[in-house]
Formats: C-alpha cells, sequence, structure tokens
C-alpha cells in the first residue's frame, strides 16, 4: 500500500487531470490487489436488507446479497427527481484560482479536485462570510480512518480559507483529537461524524449562525447523511453546506439522499470525474 500511497499523493500533486480521470482504474486495482475476504454473518449484520422468509440458509444469504447491492438501483427507479451532475470545470470557469493557489501553498488538495472554483462562487454569492465550518481538518495518522498519509498537512484548508476569508472566523471539527490546534482566526474542537450527539459538545452560537458547512471527513454514507442533519442545524438560512468526495458508484443511494433533504435544500451536484461534490443551500 505504501507504494500505492505514493502514487496517489504523486498524480494529485502533478497530473490533477490524470488523477480525476482515471478512478476506474484506481478502484480496480485498488479491489483487486489490496482488499481482503473475510468471514460474516450476513443475515445477521444485515437484518435490514434480509428476506422475511423460511427457506435454506445459503439462498437467504444469496438475496440478502443481491438486496444490498441492488437496493440502490431499485429506488432510483421509483424516485421522481434526479439532480444531474454538472461538470466543475463547465460550471465554473476561472482562470485565475486565487483561493486555489492558496490551497496549494498550504499543501490541501482542494484545488486538485476542482474545489476551489465551486468555493469562490459561493463566497462570492454570500458576499459575506462570518462563519465557516469544515469537518474534518486532515489527520497524518495512518491508524485513523479517512487519513491524508503520514505526509499530509492538518489545518492545511482551514489556514487556506482564513487567508481567502480574512474577516471570516474559522471552525475545524476532527477525531483525531492529536492534530487539533488553535491559531489566528481559527479554532478546533473534537467531533465524531459519526455521532450526533457529538453536537452537544460545540458552543451554542455555532448553531443556526453557519454561512458555509463543509464535510470533507470520513465520506462514508451514513456520515455524510449526519452532516446534513448537522447542517439544518447549524447554517443560516441561505447558509450552503457542501459534501465533499462523494464515492462515484454510489451515485443513486445518494440521488435518494439528496432528494430526501431537497425539502429543506437546493440541491446542486458536481462532479471533476473522479468523485461527486454535493452543493446544499438552506432555503
Amino acid at each position: 500500500m505504501n507504494f500505492v500511497s505514493f502514487l496517489r499523493r504523486f498524480l494529485k500533486k502533478y497530473f490533477p487531470w490524470l488523477y480525476n480521470n482515471s478512478s476506474f482504474l484506481r478502484n480496480f486495482i485498488y479491489k483487486s490487489l489490496f482488499t481482503k475476504t473475510i468471514s460474516i454473518n450476513v443475515i445477521n449484520e444485515f437484518q435490514e436488507f434480509a428476506p422475511n422468509v423460511s427457506g435454506e440458509e445459503q439462498m437467504k444469504i444469496e438475496n440478502t446479497i443481491y438486496n444490498i447491492q441492488n437496493f440502490s438501483k431499485s429506488i432510483s427507479r421509483i424516485q421522481n427527481v434526479n439532480f444531474t451532475p454538472k461538470n466543475i470545470y463547465d460550471a465554473f470557469p476561472n482562470t485565475q484560482r486565487k483561493l486555489g493557489k492558496i490551497f496549494d501553498k498550504y499543501g490541501s488538495d482542494k484545488k486538485t479536485h476542482g474545489y476551489d472554483l465551486i468555493y469562490e462562487k459561493i463566497f462570492e454569492e454570500l458576499k459575506e462570510v462570518n462563519l465557516l465550518v469544515e469537518i474534518g481538518i486532515g489527520s497524518n495518522n495512518e491508524q485513523v480512518l479517512s487519513n491524508m498519509s503520514k505526509y499530509g498537512k492538518p489545518g492545511s484548508s482551514l489556514r487556506a480559507f482564513r487567508d481567502y476569508l480574512q474577516e471570516t472566523n474559522i471552525v475545524g471539527l476532527e477525531f483525531d483529537s492529536n492534530v487539533l490546534f488553535e491559531e489566528n482566526k481559527i479554532k478546533t474542537h473534537y467531533f465524531d461524524q459519526n455521532e450526533i450527539s457529538s453536537l452537544d459538545n460545540l458552543p451554542k452560537d455555532y448553531f443556526d449562525n453557519v454561512d458555509v458547512l463543509i464535510d470533507d471527513g470520513l465520506h462514508s454514507i451514513v456520515a455524510n447523511i449526519n452532516s446534513i442533519y448537522f447542517a439544518k442545524k447549524m447554517l443560516k438560512k441561505g447558509g450552503y453546506l457542501v459534501i465533499e468526495d462523494i464515492n462515484k458508484y454510489a451515485e443513486n443511494l445518494y440521488q435518494l439522499i439528496l432528494f430526501v433533504a431537497s425539502k429543506t435544500f437546493e440541491i446542486d451536484l458536481y462532479t471533476n470525474n473522479s468523485c461527486f461534490v454535493a452543493v446544499l443551500k438552506k432555503i
């Protein structure tokens, strides 16, 4: 995995177009060479998907797996709203990329993915950003899920936002307590994205007071759904939630999630060909 991690960092830094357009090949190599087989009681662990019938156990197991693999595909057939992904670079043409250059300066990969273009447009629309909160400030502990490798720079995007939005208070929420820090215009707090109760540990003046909430944390379905709940509690009316790095192979599931969220948010979905990013504006 060390070589794969090195190659990933190398492509991100020096060949971002190639990185963003090689996701199918990278995913194939990872699944073929670097995943492992384990034993699991399928029916017990995935009871929601198990058939509620009598019958031979192996057939139940096979049907449970089938249900897991085909749930999102089936639900998409009865969902009457589809959020068509728009290409980031077509939607936000920008040759200067001022924010992107600051991301690069501090070692953040947000410019690689084209996210700087989205944020510049959001900041331009909001005109005034008093409070920006980012979930996931970046851990360089390789024993932590969703880490940046030992070469990562925790807090890099927070510092970039601080420099670009000089009057804005910047807050980072992070599971790895060893990388928490505080400096000019930046505060960070311990936060477990999988636990709704983490909200109880945050200062009360964050609630209904956040202009931009960014989910750059676990990049998993439940964590992302939780972030939508956090956004309902924390964002001002007209504030934005940005969910980065959505797995492109989970598009059908996220179409359903965004459909449910559309009762409270205006939704836009973008892609850089490597992954999706969802932009939700609180109504």
